[in-house]
């Protein structure tokens, strides 16, 4: 039974050794410089993913030089991204102990990311712009359609159990977010556009799906993302507590669990607003 995705590959062992190295020393300096993990760094963190899943929608379209495309092909990216978003947090956490407010530095991160990522989708926009595929329609409806469910999933979890709420209450809506948007994004790509799902969890829901009576009028992707909604609610709900005993750790963990919905979201529609270019 294949596990990882057919795209998985690392890459060759020079560009390893160097993202390898890279991430154990931006982790080594970042822990040194004690920046300030809260729930905040969550929500900071969030443009930071997609920048990740964007980065690897550029290496799947042939967009970098032959030179830089490994270090943006599956896993490689990862460690791209990581190193990426440590660099720029050990760059603001030290511009913010020297000017004395390092209660900015988690706002700051969260502006650099959402600049950076306005600057990649501008790229992508203005690279697509003229293909006849291009339709920025379903991608904002994936988002438009994403935030809705968020709302709702998590006022049901507020009215179900307020206290969970209120511990989660910034980290646990970016969670149900990604995952939201993932399953939205990829039911779109079953459903719509036609992409074929190159994952093979997603792949094999779907096609369990695509056996029941329901697939003639309601697709295959509905069964993916009412999955992924349940899970990151029950993630959100499960850990509630832990995000209040250990913050530092529970963020992280919030974190790794926002990005892995995240960023394939994100991939998703970068893809979509040229699909088949």
């Amino acid at each position: 039974m294949q596990i990882l995705p057919t795209s998985f590959a690392l890459p060759p062992l020079p560009y390893l050794v160097v993202l390898i190295g890279g991430a154990g020393l931006v982790t080594v300096l970042l822990s040194a410089a004690e920046p300030e993990i809260d729930q905040r760094a969550v929500v900071s963190l969030l443009p930071w993913m997609a920048i990740g899943g964007t980065f690897h929608a550029f290496e799947q379209l042939g967009l970098y030089p032959p030179l830089y495309e490994p270090l943006f092909g599956t896993p490689a990216v990862y460690l791209t991204a990581f190193v990426l978003t440590a660099g720029v947090w050990l760059v603001l956490q030290g511009v913010g102990i020297v000017r004395g407010n390092e209660d900015t530095v988690l706002r700051n991160l969260g502006l650099v990311g959402t600049g950076i990522l306005v600057v990649l989708l501008v790229i992508r926009v203005w690279q697509s712009i003229a293909q006849p595929s291009f339709s920025p329609v379903w991608p904002a409806v994936s988002l438009i359609v994403a935030l809705v469910l968020t709302v709702l999933v998590v006022l049901a979890i507020s009215l179900w159990r307020t206290p969970v709420f209120v511990r989660t209450r910034y980290a646990g809506p970016v969670v149900i977010f990604a995952h939201a948007l993932d399953g939205v994004s990829t039911a779109v790509g079953a459903d719509v556009i036609g992409v074929s799902e190159q994952s093979p969890l997603p792949r094999l829901i779907m096609e369990f799906a695509g056996q029941l009576p329901t697939a003639e009028f309601a697709g295959v992707g509905w069964l993916f993302l009412l999955v992924k909604l349940a899970v990151a609610a029950a993630i959100v709900v499960s850990f509630n507590r832990y995000l209040q005993d250990e913050p530092v750790e529970g963020a992280i963990v919030f974190a790794l669990i926002a990005a892995v919905g995240l960023g394939p979201a994100a991939n998703n529609l970068v893809i979509f607003l040229a699909p088949g270019f």
